[in-house]
């Protein structure tokens, strides 16, 4: 070979042939191979005296290792006559073999049982992650390199893809490293009431770094702040600082709000229990307080009470029945998961009131909290906060990528709970496990097929039955919870490990912040010396047709990724009903539009206030606008346009109070219990969801029916015969099995049932299943809207259906 300036590629190779004559081995022929990157067809020889020359007059000579003892004397006889000198080097073979040429040194890969260089070895793994037979985007390719590139060795790389042979080196994607040691506010030193310093104090001597931060940031001089830190950080305790050293110092209450139920539940428990202690009284207020069960009874629900946890929909509730008054002085509003901003469907409504909050108690202390927002500063200056940003962790996390098949899944995670279970850290704390999933019925399902002691946990589920789990995991009894998103929302559970058994929730991918927020679950600082974060996708595969990503360039991607700056763009809908909303707490137009300004999502007021003035909810009179009656109805209900107009209509109409909610909102979380047994009947797989046409096939044909065993066919004809029995042209696909379904539920309300004895109802009429949080929540939206039919039909003076919905509505909430 010929190289010229260490070039991989050679200006020409070529096959010397030596010849013996009386003054030992010389040149004999030399045959062109290759020459400017190309492969000769056509026979082509090199003088023998130019490669003479060229031999007297290169800078260096070099003989592969691999050259044979037999050939490499020959070769040094002839270089002996030319008084030239060479030196013996380790080539890569792979090279040789494509007559190209590179050394083998310190970056060089083991490849089986020798060593190939860093180029090759690339080549070799593409092909191989090619011929895997599962597609493999271009991040994902660059990840398997950076993997070779730590470990030096092509086998144990491409080992990622056998969940037989792993291990946490090859695995690592990175680790989030822990912050260094920082100064720390001494608690003794602040300036707070003894009460609450004696409360800290029980706990530790000194302020977590971020605490310490947002002090310095004007948190106990009734500064508004944003704090952005990773979970684990301490963020909750800032805002439970600030409200209630205003408690304590005759400032207000304190408002804590979140975006979920079951958080409203674990923050009411944990505060009821902290600061009883100190004198302070706790009430809680979410959408649950509508519906009476034996859970339910028990929970304060005033507004006289020091610390008022609530749901961002249950606060904003009192102000759009223009009660903003009945909260009384407030010293401090704490908004939990602030990055709910950005969430599609509840965004504009958080938007909406936090705007509203900020007029109707502009005295408070606003407190922020988040562990990942895109363009903190942005977000801090909207929100007039001064930004408190701490971008380390407690304790550090190592990210693991794990490339699996679907059938591998249980057995790896049973494994990896395990090992984390077998974990002590030095605080004494043994390794317990989150695993997300993407969906409800994925969490039981895996919970169940798990071979170890295990949880899971979602919306679907009561407060009773969330508290249990809560309790139990807390308490280091159960090694995982399977969960879906609703962990993600800050519920404490101290784990040391989250598995991402998925990478959707649903359908949909997740975001980067998604991502970041469930990740940072993994490590807390009071019992764990590091955080685990494992993803398991599997190559190629992808949740729904429209999208072009499969799991694992999904998988890469979320770990590379960085948060984007979010666009608030909300549709007409979400527009009237902020604008709407916000009437409810002030009659002056001007007012109204200093509201809308602080808001993140535009709102083209100027239209908006037109078309709901069309509709006849506002009037404007010059510089005032007030909501009708109906107006106020809607936006205290929570109701859109569409479905307001869809209530007056059945009014008019004379229909039925039950048949007017009814058709307003089915009861969509019905499932056949016993649908996987029906599919082993009929040797096909059907899906669990009741309304789906498959079912519907199997109910209304006979010869499909008889394959069903008689236990289940008995069932399926009751429910047929119960909800299906209609006149419709399009029946069953009309909508009348939907409606009597729901309308069931809510007649066995009616009798006095509670959810789970509705659930034990439907499972022995029909076979049919339901998660009590479903329940639940469909009764508590049947409350609202029979009332908001009794209150619409009342303006109408339709006093005989007012009564009527009045009526179901005492007997549903019990």
């Amino acid at each position: 070979m010929v190289i010229v300036d260490k070039k991989r590629e050679p200006l020409w190779v070529g096959e010397l042939e030596l010849k013996q004559n009386t003054a030992g081995f010389r040149p004999h022929k030399i045959r062109v191979l290759k020459k400017n990157g190309k492969v000769l067809t056509d026979e082509e020889y090199y003088p023998t005296k130019d490669f003479i020359e060229l031999l007297k007059k290169a800078n260096r000579i070099m003989v592969s290792k691999e050259t044979s003892a037999k050939n490499r004397g020959e070769l040094e006889d002839m270089f002996k006559a030319y008084q030239a000198k060479f030196d013996v080097v380790e080539i890569c073979r792979h090279c040789l073999l494509q007559k190209r040429f590179n050394f083998l040194n310190k970056s060089s890969v083991k490849y089986g049982k020798e060593f190939i260089c860093p180029d090759c070895a690339k080549d070799e793994l593409k092909k191989a992650l090619r011929n895997s037979k599962h597609h493999m985007g271009d991040s994902t390719m660059d990840f398997f390199d950076r993997v070779m590139d730590r470990t030096k060795d092509f086998d144990k790389t491409l080992s990622m893809l056998n969940a037989d042979h792993l291990d946490d080196a090859t695995t690592k994607y990175d680790t989030v490293v822990s912050s260094k040691d920082e100064k720390k506010t001494p608690i003794k030193s602040l300036p707070i009431h003894k009460r609450l310093k004696d409360l800290l104090l029980k706990k530790s001597k000194d302020l977590m770094p971020v605490q310490s931060l947002a002090v310095d940031a004007g948190l106990l001089k009734h500064q508004n702040l944003m704090i952005v830190s990773a979970t684990a950080t301490g963020k909750t305790l800032i805002g439970e600082i600030a409200g209630v050293e205003n408690v304590l110092s005759k400032k207000g209450k304190m408002l804590y709000l979140v975006p979920l139920v079951a958080l409203a539940n674990q923050k009411y428990d944990q505060f009821t229990t902290r600061y009883n202690e100190i004198g302070l009284k706790t009430s809680i207020r979410i959408g649950a307080e509508m519906i009476k069960t034996k859970e339910t009874t028990f929970m304060k629900k005033t507004l006289d009470s020091d610390i008022i946890v609530g749901t961002y929909e249950g606060i904003d509730h009192l102000l759009r029945l223009g009660n903003a008054d009945a909260l009384g002085q407030v010293g401090t509003v704490v908004i939990d998961e602030v990055h709910m901003l950005t969430d599609t469907e509840r965004g504009h409504r958080l938007d909406g009131l936090i705007a509203r909050l900020r007029y109707t108690v502009p005295d408070a202390q606003f407190i922020y909290l988040s562990a990942t927002v895109g363009n903190p500063n942005y977000f801090a200056e909207k929100l007039g906060a001064n930004l408190v940003l701490y971008e380390h962790r407690p304790v550090p996390i190592d990210r693991h990528l794990v490339f699996v098949q679907e059938h591998e899944k249980n057995r790896l995670m049973t494994q990896l709970i395990q090992d984390e279970w077998n974990q002590k850290s030095s605080k004494g704390h043994r390794g317990q496990t989150i695993i997300f999933t993407n969906s409800r019925a994925n969490c039981q399902t895996l919970s169940n097929s798990l071979s170890m002691p295990s949880a899971y946990y979602h919306a679907g589920l009561n407060q009773r039955e969330r508290k249990i789990v809560e309790t139990k995991f807390g308490k280091g009894e159960i090694p995982a919870v399977v969960t879906t998103a609703a962990l993600a929302a800050g519920v404490d559970f101290p784990a040391s490990q989250v598995i991402f058994e998925s990478l959707a929730m649903g359908i949909d991918w997740l975001t980067v912040q998604d991502f970041l927020q469930m990740s940072g679950r993994a490590g807390r600082p009071d019992y764990h010396d590091r955080g685990v974060v494992v993803l398991m996708p599997v190559p190629g595969k992808s949740y729904s047709s429209g999208t072009k990503e499969s799991e694992e360039d999904i998988a890469v991607g979320l770990l590379k990724g960085t948060l984007l700056d979010d666009d608030f763009d909300y549709n007409e809908e979400n527009q009237l009903e902020e604008l709407l909303a916000s009437v409810s707490v002030t009659s002056s137009k001007s007012d109204l539009m200093k509201i809308l300004s602080t808001m993140f999502g535009s709102i083209n007021e100027n239209i908006m206030l037109l078309k709901l003035q069309k509709y006849r909810f506002i009037e404007l009179k010059g510089q005032n606008v007030t909501q009708t009656e109906l107006g106020q109805i809607a936006s205290a209900h929570f109701l859109s346009v569409s479905k307001t107009f869809m209530i007056t209509d059945s009014i008019k109409a004379n229909i039925s109070a039950l048949r007017i909610i009814t058709n307003l909102e089915f009861f969509s979380g019905a499932t056949f219990k016993y649908a996987e047994q029906i599919s082993k009947d009929l040797r096909m797989n059907l899906p669990s969801r009741v309304f789906q046409g498959a079912f519907l096939d199997i109910i209304f044909d006979g010869a499909v029916l008889r394959e069903v065993s008689p236990k289940y066919q008995k069932l399926l004809l009751n429910f047929a015969s119960d909800m299906f029995v209609c006149s419709c042209k399009e029946s069953p696909y009309c909508g009348c099995a939907e409606r009597k379904f729901s309308e069931r539920i809510l007649l066995l309300r009616m009798k006095g049932l509670e959810p789970i004895a509705i659930i034990r109802e439907l499972e022995s009429e029909y076979g049919i299943t339901a998660y009590v949080g479903d329940v639940f929540s469909y009764l508590e939206d049947a409350v609202r809207n029979l009332e908001a039919v009794e209150l619409i039909a009342k303006t109408m003076k339709k006093d005989g259906l007012a009564k009527e919905a009045k009526e179901l509505r005492v007997k549903i909430r019990g």
